[in-house]
């Protein structure tokens, strides 16, 4: 059986370079750091702090060894298409996710989380980590580094033989709490050189019992500028990196509309 595993994994090993494991190695030059990360912000319009309402809807696609390892934080009877609204100055997400299974609704705020599955109030332990964790990380797949920017509580370069990769300045960081109900997570953010966007993040997953030691790499792509002036990605890819090498979800874009 294990054998077999193995064999099913390597059809879903990641083309990409792995990066480090967020959180390790001496910090570096933090005040540059914090530099890039907020120059990135600008560059792409700062939504986080200047957009008041954000919706946004994705169509998705989950693999089937993502669905099989983490069927609660996959959540694949639910989870194939969504409609979210995020409001940054409230720091509430609202989130209508669409599957075989029916509507799940939740609302996530700052330090609260509500599920409610066809129409019923779910109030599993794993169910609303899962959904936290979900919401919180949407949140900065959607508003990048002006999110990063402002909520990571230490920030820095890597050391210099891993500083800069592909392009990519390469900036690592903590956020205390972290992702959901986790007191800690970190990460790496890769921003591009050229025009200063979020390209690539990976981080770890803190807020579950069932996915603690574990660390994601999602790669954002097909960005477009809106009449905001707010650069947005349309693209994601998901790769589970840690404990091991699979591509675990993919999805895109298909409306969005931010106001001010």
């Amino acid at each position: 059986m294990r054998v077999l595993l193995l064999m099913v994994l390597a059809g879903f090993a990641i083309g990409c370079s792995t990066l480090p494991r967020p959180g390790e190695g001496a910090p570096l030059r933090s005040a540059e750091a914090r530099e890039i990360l907020r120059d990135s912000a600008k560059r792409q319009g700062d939504a986080w702090r200047n957009a008041r309402r954000v919706t946004v809807a994705y169509e998705g696609r989950w693999s089937a060894i993502a669905t099989r390892l983490q069927p609660v934080l996959t959540d694949p009877g639910f989870r194939k298409g969504s409609e979210e609204v995020y409001e940054p100055r409230l720091e509430r997400v609202r989130q209508v996710h669409r599957g075989p299974a029916g509507v799940k609704e939740v609302v996530r705020e700052k330090e609260s989380v509500r599920v409610v599955r066809n129409g019923v109030t779910d109030d599993d332990g794993d169910s609303l980590a899962a959904a936290a964790l979900v919401a919180d990380a949407y949140t900065v797949f959607l508003f990048g580094s002006s999110w990063l920017a402002d909520v990571a509580d230490e920030v820095w370069l890597l050391p210099d033989d891993e500083s800069t990769r592909d392009g990519q300045r390469l900036v690592g960081g903590r956020l205390r709490p972290g992702f959901g109900f986790s007191e800690e997570d970190h990460f790496i953010a890769c921003v591009d050189e050229k025009d200063g966007s979020l390209r690539r993040l990976q981080f770890t997953l803190g807020g579950m019992e069932s996915t603690k030691g574990a660390d994601v790499d999602v790669v954002f792509s097909d960005f477009v500028r809106d009449s905001n002036g707010f650069l947005w990605p349309q693209r994601f890819v998901e790769y589970i990196q840690r404990p091991l090498k699979a591509r675990a979800h993919e999805w895109e874009t298909i409306r969005l509309r931010a106001e001010r």
